[in-house]
């Protein structure tokens, strides 16, 4: 009972992650996700470990890989420090091969809350994982 006990604190440690990396696994997918300060030509420019409520964008990039060949449909819950959902991303991904990319975005303004952001990614209305990234006032 213990062994399991780790494991699945193991599990639920590396799908909730602070700014870094964010890895998720399930039986048609696997996800790792980053944050970016933006794209070009829908490819991260960079990988961040905070953001500042003064960028233009806060984007979380997500590269999938090992899809199966069918439709998957997406959600991010974009939540602040105080627990309110302050954007929602729905999208459906349509891979032609077993790898796709995506990203979501929120354009912060003045009247957010800095603290600890979570973007909170739903697969077919499942929770698949969790990225946080420690959001600033000002650079």
């Amino acid at each position: 009972m213990r062994r399991l006990t780790i494991l699945a604190l193991l599990m639920s440690l590396s799908a909730t992650t602070l700014a870094a990396q964010t890895i998720a696994t399930a039986d048609n997918y696997n996800a790792t996700a980053y944050f970016t300060s933006g794209l070009v030509d829908g490819e991260a420019i960079d990988r961040i470990d905070s953001a500042y409520l003064s960028q233009d964008y806060i984007v979380l990039y997500v590269d999938w890989d090992s899809m199966g060949m069918r439709a998957y449909r997406t959600e991010v819950r974009i939540v602040d420090p105080n627990g309110q959902l302050v954007g929602k991303i729905r999208n459906t991904i349509l891979p032609r091969s077993g790898r796709y990319h995506t990203y979501y975005y929120y354009r912060p303004n003045a009247k957010d809350t800095p603290g600890d952001w979570t973007y909170q990614m739903y697969v077919d209305g499942r929770n698949a994982f969790e990225a946080r990234i420690p959001v600033l006032v000002a650079e």
